[in-house]
């Protein structure tokens, strides 16, 4: 880089040739222009590229849902953005021909998961049971339960603990089926705390 003084070059801005000048306050500065940069376009460059659209697009669904505060809110504890941080937690789960529904997170955080969380279908509904450990504290068996209800054509629909009615300390709950009735659902089940700043990751059953 250099700084050009002469009153011809104080006049010149943008590209001449391999150089370009841009002014900085009352200066013009000169760099060389940067060579040409092949875009690859091998396969393997290809299949990750369709990956991080595909990931993409799937962020572009959930920040238009409460699901988005909770990677906005990790972000400002990892100092990074949310966006970044939902990229790097699903671009596992495309792989190029379909959805691995067990690599899908729509939920992280640094709360604990209870131990032996498990689902079962009865009728119209999915019952849901967990245990705690004894050494809990009080504060988090009051943590809300949510869930994530999705179908294998990648529809999905948020349950939230308004809807539940159960928490932590409760160890069980109850989940309404609604158009799932009778189709293969995978459902991520999560907790957060009553001010909802704090979330855990969430389990993904197949029932």
């Amino acid at each position: 880089m250099a700084c050009c003084y002469s009153n011809l070059f104080n006049r010149l801005s943008g590209r001449v040739g391999r150089v370009i000048y841009y002014q900085v306050g009352d200066h013009l500065y000169a760099r060389a222009a940067p060579g040409e940069v092949k875009d690859c376009r091998s396969e393997l460059q290809l299949y990750y590229r369709e990956r991080m659209r595909k990931t993409a697009t799937f962020y572009g669904v959930i920040r238009q849902t409460w699901l988005a505060r909770i990677w906005q809110m990790l972000g400002v504890v990892e100092r990074r953005s949310g966006y970044n941080l939902f990229l790097q937690a699903n671009m596992r789960a495309f792989n190029g021909e379909g959805l691995l529904y067990d690599l899908v997170h729509f939920s992280a955080g640094n709360l604990f998961l209870p131990s032996e969380l498990q689902g079962c279908r009865e009728g119209d509904k999915v019952r849901l049971t967990w245990k705690n450990e004894y050494v809990v504290r009080e504060e988090r068996l009051g943590d809300e339960l949510w869930c994530v209800v999705m179908m294998e054509d990648m529809r999905f629909r948020i349950v939230t603990p308004e809807a539940i009615g159960s928490v932590r300390r409760d160890e069980s709950a109850e989940i309404e089926l609604t158009e799932e009735r009778g189709k293969r659902i995978h459902l991520y089940c999560f907790f957060g705390s009553v001010n909802r700043c704090d979330f855990s990751e969430n389990v993904h059953l197949v029932l």
